[in-house]
Order: C-alpha cells, then sequence, then structure tokens
C-alpha cells in the first residue's frame, strides 16, 4: 500500500462498489486517510461516465465528475458473479462496504446483504439507494431532479416567474452520498466496541429535507401559509414581489449588480440583522451617497414604522440608492469592505473565481494532482490546518490501475477490530459532547451523535437569542422562540444549559465542562473563543484527548476568516448563488442558508474519524470545518473543469449536461408541478408515445438537446392538461424518472416519508409535541433513538450542573441569583 495512506482514518480498508450516486462517500474517507478500493465492473463504473467531460483525455478517463470524486482511490475490474473469489478476498479484508445500486436497477445477488455478511460479520456494509431499500417507493426510478423535487429543496427555490430551480450542479447524489461517510464511521464506532458489523440502508430522499431549512416540518405542527406562493408579495402588494432566493428570507431582493459581477446582501430589519444595514447606510453617508431622508433610518426598529411615516415606496427610493452605490465597486473591495465594517455583503463568486481565491491559497486549500491525462485542481481536505487527519491529495485512478498491488495488499484480514468485548449498545453509548453552535451547520453536528446515543450537552443564552429559534415553522403558527420546529430538528436529543458567556463565572463552568468532554463543537465568529480565554490550545492543557470542531463561515484563518455572515453569504462565497437561475438571467440562488446544509455532512465524518484516531493515539486535536470549504467540495468536478479547459458552469435553469428532456412542467393544478429527467432515447420513444409527440429529429439525445427550447414547449403544452399524480405514476410504470413536486402540505403524508418514518414525535413541556426529521440512515442492530425533545430555556440547568459539573445547590441557587444562568 502506498504510503499516502497518512490521516485519521490511515488503517482502515473500505471496498467501493459504488455508482455515479455513491462515489463521493469513498472519496471523503480517502480524504480522511482511509485505504479506498473502487471496485469496478468490467469497462468501468459509471461515474466515469458523467459529465462535465474533458474534450482532450482518453475515453472513459474523460469525466472531471470521476477525475474529482474517485481522487485519492484506488481501482481494481471485478465481476463477482465471475470472480467470486477475488470479490471474497477483498470483502474479507475490508472493514467497510461502500454500494449504491438502485433497487430499481435489479440490485445484484452478491450485494445482498445476509451474503455478505456470511462473508464477512465484521463489515459495516452501507447501502446508498434513492428512496431506501423498503418502502412503497423504493422501486421507483430515480434522477437527480426527481429526487431534488421528492425530498422538497426544488418546491423552494423560484424565480420571479414561480418556475422551480435545481442547482445548475447536481446535488441530492452528493447530499446522500457525503451522509453516508458520517454513516460508516457511525457503524464503525459501534463496531469497534461489539466486534461486530451490520448493513446500514440510506435513502437519498432523506437527506434532502434538511435542505428546506424546517419548511417540511410546517404542516406537521400546524404552521399553515408558511411557505409563500410563488408571486407572494410583502403587505399585501404594497411592498412587492418578494425574493424567496438567498437565506430564505422574506426579503425584496437579495442579488445587487456591481461592477464585476453581484453581490449577496440583504437589507435586513430587526435587532439581529439590523445592525448590518445601519454600517452599509453609515458608510454611504460618509461617501455622502444617501439623501439626508434616509439618514435616520434605524433598521433595527425599522419594520415598526413601515406604513406609518415610512412607506413602501421610500424604501424602494432606498432600494435604488443602495444600488447606484454598490455599482461602483468589485467583489474585491466589497469582501474588504465587508471584514473592515461588519456589513453582511458578500461577492457572489463564479467557478473562475474559486480558483482565484486568496482565502483558498492562504490556507492550501485547492490542490493540484496529476491525472492520467494532466493535471488538474480540485479541493482536498476539510479540517483547515489538523494536518495530520488528511491523506496528501491524489488523482483518480486508471481503470483497473492497481490489481496486482491491491490484490497483495488486500491478501489478509484488516486487524483493527477485536473481537467482541461489549454487548450491541447505541454506537456513540459514553461519548461525551460539549456544543456551543448556533443556527444549523454547527448544531447539526450535535444533533447526529445525540441520534446515536452521545450525551450532547447544548450552552446557550436566552439573552442573545439563537437565531434558529427566531426562525419558523412554530407551531400553530404561533411565534415562540421557545417552540421552533428548525430550532428542534437541529438540537433534538441534547441536554440544555443556559449561560451567560459574558460573564467568566460562566465560562469557568464551560472549561470544567471542556475537562468531561471528549467533543467540543462551537460555531462563534473566529477569534471569540480565544478572547474569552477558551481557545483550544488553553482548553487541551487540561484536556489533551478533546476534539474540538470549530465551524464558521469561511475558516479560522485566512485574509477571510473574521468575516461574519449567514449561510447565504456562504453560498455565494462558494459559488452557489451564481448556480441556480435561468441561463442569461440574474441568478437566483439556492433557498436557505445553502453552505449550513452541506457543512455537518463534512463536519461529522470528521469529527468520528479524529475520534477514532484518538482512540488508538490518545491524541485531540482542533477541526477548522469551513463551511464554504465544505460546500466547494460539491462543486469538485466543476472546478476540476475549470482548471483544465477553462469552461465555467454557470445557471441553466433545470436543464442538464446529459439529459433531454430534463425539466420541471406545470400540470392543470395551481402550483402543480412535475419534475421529468430523460435518460436515454429509449426512454424518450416512451415519453413521446405517452405524449404523443412525433418528431423524428427528436429520437437522438444530441436531436433532442440542439431543440431543446421546442422539446420543452411541447412538453409544456401536454403537462398543463394533465393530473400530477396520474402522470407521475404513469411514467414511473413506464420507465421514466418522474416525480411530482411535493408541497408542504403532502410531505408529512407522502407514502415513502411514512413508511421511512422520517418524521418523529417527541414530548414536549410547551408544545406538548415536538416533530422533528429523523436520521436518514436505518442501522440494522443498533438504530438511532430521540431521546428528547430540544431544551427549552434552562430546561437541564440543574442536572447539568449537579450530576456533570459536581456543584452543589447552594452554589448552584448563587449562580442563578447573580443571572450567571440566564
Amino acid at each position: 500500500m502506498s504510503d499516502r495512506h497518512s490521516g485519521f482514518l490511515a488503517p482502515y480498508r473500505v471496498l467501493d462498489v459504488t455508482n455515479y450516486r455513491g462515489v463521493l462517500a469513498g472519496h471523503i474517507l480517502a480524504q480522511l486517510g482511509a485505504d479506498v478500493v473502487h471496485m469496478e465492473p468490467p469497462g468501468g463504473s459509471d461515474a466515469r461516465l458523467q459529465p462535465p467531460f474533458s474534450p482532450d483525455w482518453s475515453e472513459r478517463e474523460n469525466s472531471f465528475y470521476w477525475a474529482a470524486y474517485a481522487s485519492g482511490k484506488r481501482s481494481i475490474v471485478c465481476d463477482p458473479a465471475t470472480d467470486p473469489d477475488t470479490w471474497a478476498q477483498l470483502l474479507g479484508s475490508a472493514d467497510i462496504l461502500f454500494d449504491s445500486a438502485a433497487p430499481s436497477e435489479g440490485r445484484p445477488d452478491w450485494l445482498d446483504p445476509a451474503a455478505i455478511a456470511a462473508l464477512n460479520p465484521k463489515l459495516v456494509h452501507v447501502s446508498i439507494t434513492p428512496y431506501g431499500l423498503t418502502g412503497p417507493k423504493k422501486d421507483w426510478l430515480d434522477s437527480e431532479l426527481t429526487l431534488w423535487a421528492a425530498g422538497g429543496p426544488l418546491l423552494l427555490t423560484r424565480d420571479n416567474e414561480g418556475r422551480p430551480l435545481r442547482i445548475s450542479v447536481p446535488q441530492a447524489y452528493l447530499h446522500g452520498a457525503a451522509t453516508a461517510a458520517g454513516a460508516a464511521l457511525i457503524g464503525q464506532a459501534e463496531r469497534l466496541r461489539s466486534g461486530a458489523g451490520q448493513h446500514i440502508d440510506l435513502a437519498i430522499l432523506q437527506t434532502l429535507p434538511q435542505c428546506t431549512l424546517g419548511a417540511v416540518l410546517a404542516e406537521s405542527i400546524g404552521h399553515e401559509n408558511f411557505v409563500p406562493r410563488p408571486g407572494a408579495t410583502l403587505s399585501g402588494g404594497k411592498g412587492g414581489p418578494m425574493d424567496l432566493s438567498g437565506s430564505g428570507s422574506l426579503t425584496r431582493r437579495s442579488k445587487w449588480p456591481i461592477a464585476d459581477g453581484l453581490a449577496e446582501m440583504h437589507l435586513a430589519m430587526g435587532p439581529a440583522t439590523g445592525p448590518s444595514t445601519n454600517k452599509l447606510f453609515a458608510w454611504m453617508i460618509e461617501e455622502s451617497a444617501l439623501p439626508e431622508t434616509f439618514h435616520d433610518w434605524d433598521w433595527t426598529t425599522l419594520h415598526g414604522r413601515l406604513e406609518s411615516d415610512i412607506s413602501w415606496e421610500m424604501l424602494e427610493e432606498a432600494r435604488r440608492h443602495v444600488s447606484a452605490f454598490l455599482a461602483r465597486f468589485r467583489k474585491a473591495d466589497l469582501m474588504q469592505i465587508a471584514l473592515d465594517r461588519g456589513i453582511r455583503i458578500a461577492p457572489i463568486e463564479t467557478i473562475g473565481d474559486l480558483l482565484k481565491s486568496d482565502q483558498f491559497a492562504a490556507r492550501g486549500y485547492i490542490a493540484t494532482v496529476a491525472g492520467p491525462n494532466g493535471d488538474y485542481s480540485l479541493p482536498w481536505g476539510f479540517g483547515g490546518e489538523c494536518s495530520e487527519g488528511f491523506a496528501p491529495p491524489a488523482a483518480a485512478p486508471r481503470l483497473d490501475a492497481d490489481r496486482e498491488q491491491i490484490l497483495e495488499d488486500w491478501s489478509a484480514t484488516s486487524q483493527p477490530v477485536e473481537n467482541a468485548t461489549e454487548p450491541s449498545l447505541q454506537p456513540l453509548a459514553g461519548l461525551k459532547v460539549l456544543d456551543l453552535a448556533w443556527v444549523v451547520a454547527g448544531p447539526l453536528i450535535g444533533r447526529n451523535l445525540a441520534d446515536y446515543g452521545a450525551t450532547v450537552i447544548r450552552i446557550e443564552s436566552a439573552k442573545r437569542v439563537e437565531t434558529a429559534r427566531l426562525m419558523g415553522p412554530f407551531p400553530a403558527g404561533e411565534y415562540d422562540v421557545q417552540r421552533s420546529a428548525l430550532y428542534e430538528t437541529c438540537n433534538a436529543g441534547k441536554l440544555g444549559l443556559s449561560l451567560d458567556l459574558s460573564k467568566p463565572e460562566a465560562r469557568d463552568i464551560v472549561r470544567s465542562l471542556a475537562r468531561w468532554a471528549d467533543v467540543l463543537v462551537e460555531s462563534f465568529t473566529p477569534g471569540q473563543m480565544a478572547r474569552w480565554g477558551l481557545s483550544y490550545d488553553e482548553l487541551a492543557k487540561d484536556n489533551p484527548g478533546l476534539v474540538m470542531v470549530s465551524t464558521s463561515l469561511t475558516g479560522q484563518s485566512g485574509p477571510f476568516a473574521s468575516y461574519s455572515g449567514y449561510g447565504n453569504h456562504g453560498a455565494a462565497i462558494a459559488g452557489f448563488q451564481n448556480l441556480v437561475g435561468m441561463a442569461g438571467a440574474t441568478p437566483v440562488g439556492p433557498y436557505g442558508p445553502y453552505t449550513d446544509f452541506v457543512a455537518p455532512r463534512f463536519g461529522i465524518p470528521a469529527t468520528l474519524a479524529a475520534l477514532d484516531h484518538r482512540r488508538r493515539t490518545g491524541r485531540g486535536c482542533w477541526l477548522d470545518v469551513s463551511q464554504t470549504e465544505a460546500g466547494v467540495q460539491f462543486l469538485a468536478a466543476q472546478i476540476a473543469e475549470t482548471s483544465v479547459t477553462g469552461r465555467i458552469q454557470g445557471p441553466m435553469g433545470n436543464r442538464d449536461l446529459a439529459m433531454a428532456p430534463h425539466g420541471v412542467f406545470r400540470t392543470n393544478a395551481e402550483d402543480s408541478w412535475i419534475a421529468i429527467a430523460v435518460q436515454s432515447d429509449e426512454q424518450w420513444e416512451r415519453l413521446a408515445e405517452i405524449a404523443q409527440i412525433d418528431e423524428p429529429a427528436w429520437k437522438t439525445f444530441q436531436g433532442r438537446k440542439s431543440d431543446e427550447d421546442a422539446l420543452e414547449s411541447r412538453l409544456e403544452q401536454w403537462a398543463a392538461r394533465q393530473e400530477v399524480t396520474v402522470i407521475e405514476q404513469l411514467l414511473q410504470e413506464n420507465g421514466i424518472p418522474a416525480h411530482r413536486l411535493v408541497s408542504i402540505e403532502e410531505f408529512g403524508n407522502d407514502p415513502q416519508i411514512v413508511a421511512r418514518k422520517h418524521l418523529v414525535q417527541l414530548p414536549h413541556s410547551l408544545s406538548g409535541t415536538a416533530v422533528v426529521e429523523a436520521s436518514p440512515f436505518h442501522l440494522a442492530r443498533t438504530p438511532a433513538e430521540y431521546a428528547r425533545s430540544a431544551p427549552c430555556y434552562g430546561r437541564d440547568n440543574e442536572d447539568v450542573l449537579r450530576d456533570i459539573v459536581g456543584l452543589d445547590a447552594a452554589t448552584i441557587e448563587a449562580l442563578e441569583a447573580a443571572g450567571i444562568l440566564t
């Protein structure tokens, strides 16, 4: 085995038999140091056939998708049906197995979990499938677009005409595969305790509702009309149409033309976000760019003045002045202003900009590797300066390039697992986690650990209300920071401790808990923990085994480290805001704080890998998980492409590089849509017969792609006369991937969501019942357990301070009286 397999997971062997759906899972573990062998069928993995392609590289080696997501792996060709001995050798030597064969395509007998367990009972086997291996839709045909429609994200991202739009770089399979990497390491943690493997059934569908920012929970808790309909307006039309992109805020505008592109910014109101707009207006006043009419506007309280002494027309005039002012500046100028003045504005970067990023260069994040056809670039590593945790970057392998070396290296069983020493418990039972994170990205790390048995203590203060508590949906639509469904789903299973961290006594309690903890997760602006005397170096003096996970927007180092913003700004810096919209139009951007949805999928495997390394070495570490860097991992193929060809992927509506037709078509009811993805000429032939379209030129992909406007127009005319559930079923029955656009009202009753038990009810002291999303993967022996609802303020103060910190009743009372426990 090559000595490049350093990193947290260096002792482990991963057998990867995935297709294009799951190829990222093994790539993540390869970055963390595992020896990942991609076992390919004769002719190669179909991941080698996914766009984008190099026009100059050799066939089967010219896919940038493969170049990106197979990097760090080795390749061997094996057909278990004709070479069972090699299959048995590889399987018997592996610690983890990934597969992603869809039931709709006919899963081969050799992937049967029972048969695999018979060959290697210590193996952790993860199946990554579109809808899961159980439930009424398990055999449905899929595409990235149809899953995006089924899981919720497509519903929420609209242009000004109300069209649902996907991200033009396919994302659904990447969410599923990245989640599978964490699932495998949860299974691995249990295996190290019990000595036994198990099967893990992951449904890509269930990973996608996370990208709706809790919106899919609205109907289940009675929050009607939580998501505005397309064409909705502010204040009954007086405020103009809503812009539903960006952070998911109900805002008039979030994209601003500047000298060399676009910037992402909300003219935000309210106590939490209004200060940023005040800073913008103060800057404009300094530059004599704002009339006196607006000088006294305080955006923290402005909402209360609307329609009394401030009209919507005046607000629109203010926007015009902002637009004219920002148009002078370039992206680099605005980023520096954001850093210097604390204004929440971000340049909307392109793929080309990412390759030139000063931040990524300073952190060594974009690597150049020598591939079979030449050099290319890709993002590598997602833990900041924790270099010992990650293997050196390496290119994707040629087909069967490593056969002899693999068979030699994998000639004996991998050694890390002893015989069973403990009974089967929850995989992470006994793990102790201190959670100081905010909003979505950080809290979801602790939530996932709690699902599988970790004791997680969440620290927050009512004096500075956590942003997720301010966002809905809310039970019966009644605003209450103690009952936000978004907060609930990000924090279920945790204990709660209220601490005012501005007080030294509160920080002393954090130090005590950091001595107790195995993991500390925080998401403050870089430098804040150090200013409190809670830096990793300080905490590690008392607990050298501590794994500290810092998840900030741009990372703890580099010229952008002090940048403060939300996930919509992260999506701008990471290139996503530029990838949603119609070709040639101003991009829409993805719904919600998109990098917040991606980052936990990297933070979780990084944390678990660091814990595994600590088990073997006794050493903790500081993981710096930048949310923008994690997001860029989902654009790795496009970065590789641009580095070689110079082509820069932009927004392309719902069209696809490899499929036509590929779109979302309005049906015969209000806001009712069907997503259709034709993957072959044979599928088109069947669709053409159903839709009664007879165009000989469209029989080939090239013919359809070259006439896409006319093709889509014909399908729009046909779909507009159809009832959505009827054609959804008809298309599936005829072997064509299709799915209706699932509404918020339908989501909780979708038969697959119900069958997979994706929505979980938990007792809640104020609501009676809270509804949260379940884990998207099912462990056969040790499934997730949901111990409690998310904490109300101070719910567990006494238990934590008495039983874990070790304080007596008198001390706790004194802390309460002094205002420390608020």
